[in-house]
């Protein structure tokens, strides 16, 4: 999630700290954005070194630890802030996000519901207990949340990909189709969305428009393997549709193309060696 204050913004409406803590706070952020997170730790740490008591630093620090898997660190940043400022939300969403993924799922319900009832409009708290909702299967819960996420927050691309999930769950593929869709409009690049987005449309029949989808994800990541199982899975459906059918040259086509995307692929090479001349 990015709903994490801004250090563009905190820089220029803190009133201390020095000139060379605001500049590694600036630096710090841009490398955040653009996913540079061991930049963006490093200048932090050194940020933090100048200004210790600044809990926007701290808490973003946090979020980039947790993006590198350094969960205790994390957690020891978030708690420092939370000694500082008690009530400060942010904090209180992330530790909360470390209690799931350390599988502590009830002492993360129980985090976000207490965010909750503080801050009913809180989009971030709202996401995660949706996701969580969604993680144990719990679809009705989890769709009330992340509606209510999105709506109050409809520029976050995560919170559309998890809506997409719920919708595809129940059925309802116009609507997962859409967020999906709107998820690649703030984010042309979110794989997840893209691949999701290619079952939305092989479920409803397209399977050249699945296809188009996940070459694209291939495009910007070709080592993406969800995308190759993905293209050899539709492929080899396909395959064997054509050799039902008696096209074999249609299907030998098709089985190549698993090879091009998946050269390891020992079904395709099995079928290519044994039907295809």
């Amino acid at each position: 999630m990015s709903q994490v204050i801004s250090l563009v913004l905190v820089a220029l409406l803190m009133g201390g700290g020095s000139d060379e803590a605001v500049r590694l706070m600036l630096e710090a952020d841009l490398d955040h954005l653009e996913g540079r997170l061991p930049a963006a730790r490093d200048k932090l740490t050194r940020a933090l070194t100048l200004d210790p008591r600044n809990t926007d630093a701290r808490n973003l620090l946090g979020v980039i630890l947790l993006k590198l898997g350094d969960l205790r660190a994390a957690s020891t940043q978030f708690a420092y802030v939370q000694a500082l400022d008690p009530g400060n939300e942010t904090a209180c969403v992330w530790q909360g996000v470390i209690h799931l993924h350390e599988e502590r799922l009830d002492q993360a319900k129980d985090q976000f519901e207490a965010i909750l009832r503080a801050d009913p409009s809180n989009p971030t708290a709202h996401y995660f207990l949706g996701a969580l909702y969604l993680l144990r299967g719990h679809v009705e819960e989890a769709l009330s949340h992340l509606v209510r996420s999105r709506d109050l927050d409809a520029r976050e691309p995560e919170t559309h990909v998890r809506l997409g999930h719920v919708f595809f769950r129940l059925g309802l593929l116009a609507n997962a189709e859409l967020s999906f869709r709107r998820a690649l409009e703030l984010d042309s690049r979110n794989q997840e969305a893209r691949n999701s987005l290619g079952w939305v449309l092989y479920a409803k029949g397209d399977a050249q428009a699945a296809i188009e989808q996940w070459r694209r994800v291939l495009e910007v990541n070709p080592r993406s393997q969800e995308a190759t199982f993905n293209l050899a899975k539709v492929y080899g459906d396909l395959a064997l549709e054509a050799k039902h059918k008696g096209n074999m040259g249609e299907a030998c086509a098709l089985w190549r193309r698993i090879l091009a995307v998946d050269p390891a692929n020992r079904g395709a090479r099995q079928y290519v060696a044994t039907c295809c001349k």
